[in-house]
């Protein structure tokens, strides 16, 4: 298990306090008006279930994933409604989803912890996950005042150092058409933390 992983898994119960607390309502927001009524989604790195939760609780269809097992328990943990919808995969690889499977598929705070390869191969396999015109939203820090030279904060988490026109251009390589990006300051009230939000569509 990579560094990342390991910290998510030592602290599963802190971070899900913590992101249950979070100023979400922007975000909640995007999710609305980027998915139509009653679609059906896949949440790629779920933590405590808090998003997958409130979309479940909009009308969605959904799948939510997380390469963590102790956070995949916290959220049935708390949100026992979504036990049958949560699954432990890890990305790129453990994406074992058919083709076309899905409306929509979104990230939140997730991409950002996977090297530069392995957020490509998932970008491409994302892709092939959607459904034509299906829209992929992700979000992600694009700037951090916590990290070394090695992009690593001080409990030794990967933040893959990309812009706004590098996420981008990543998307538009592998297909997608860029529709929405917003750059929001941080739900945990961090200074030096600053995020970006993409909505694109599979062409």
């Amino acid at each position: 298990m990579n560094s990342t992983l390991s910290y998510y898994e030592k602290n599963a119960s802190n971070l899900t306090q913590r992101y249950e607390s979070a100023n979400v309502t922007i975000l909640h927001q995007i999710l609305l008006k980027t998915f139509s009524p009653h679609s059906k989604l896949l949440e790629i790195g779920c933590g405590s279930g808090r998003d997958a939760s409130f979309m479940r609780e909009q009308g969605y269809d959904i799948t939510a994933i997380d390469g963590s097992e102790k956070m995949i328990n916290e959220a049935k943990t708390i949100h026992p409604a979504l036990e049958a919808h949560l699954f432990m995969m890890q990305l790129p690889l453990g994406l074992d989803f058919e083709s076309n499977s899905f409306d929509g598929v979104y990230s939140v705070a997730t991409l950002m912890h996977l090297t530069q390869e392995e957020i490509i191969l998932s970008i491409q396999k994302i892709y092939s996950l959607l459904k034509e015109k299906g829209k992929f939203l992700f979000s992600v820090s694009i700037e951090r005042d916590d990290t070394d030279q090695n992009n690593k904060d001080p409990h030794q988490r990967l933040f893959t150092s990309l812009s706004e026109e590098e996420w981008l251009r990543l998307c538009t390589n592998y297909g997608f058409n860029p529709l929405h990006t917003e750059v929001t300051t941080d739900g945990l009230g961090r200074n030096g933390v600053v995020w970006l939000t993409c909505v694109v569509e599979k062409i």
